[in-house]
């Protein structure tokens, strides 16, 4: 992809899974798939195991689909805004609810496909449905709120 990641926009961003800034975190890249949806792709390392080695721990599986969705109501929310993410006055979300139904063990040797699309925006929630999958296979389908923060709330 050419485009820039939404994550590697967000000033100053240090979360566990999609901050660039976390040397040790997920780093999570989202990217327009459609006007209404985002595509992220991640590669699980042997130690995002669950109990057995071949299987994605679900902890981690939550934190992709939180992250992604999250970024994309991010980079919506710059969008309807008319400016570029991380231009001017900074736009945070953070989650308000994560509902997830797992389907299946997701393997940790394949490549993830994450796809979030945006059901509903309000003047404060955007509102997301998330599916995780791999060759052909679904894994998990989540909903997340994704809930606009005061302008302070990282405490700068």
């Amino acid at each position: 992809m050419n485009e820039t990641a939404f994550q590697d926009q967000i000033p100053g961003n240090h979360c566990f899974g999609c901050g660039p800034a976390n040397a040790g975190g997920l780093r999570i890249k989202s990217y327009w798939h459609s006007d209404d949806s985002a595509i992220c792709r991640f590669q699980p390392s042997p130690h995002h195991c669950a109990g057995p080695e071949r299987t994605l721990n679900g902890g981690i599986i939550a934190t992709l689909i939180d992250c992604h969705c999250v970024c994309t109501a991010i980079a919506d929310a710059y969008r309807r805004d008319g400016r570029t993410i991380g231009e001017g006055k900074a736009i945070w979300y953070a989650t308000g609810k994560l509902e997830i139904s797992y389907r299946a063990p997701a393997p940790i040797d394949a490549e993830l496909e994450l796809k979030a699309r945006i059901d509903e925006i309000s003047e404060r929630k955007t509102i997301l449905s998330c599916s995780l999958g791999a060759n052909g296979r679904s894994f998990a389908d989540a909903r997340v709120v994704a809930v606009r923060v005061a302008d302070d709330w990282r405490g700068d």
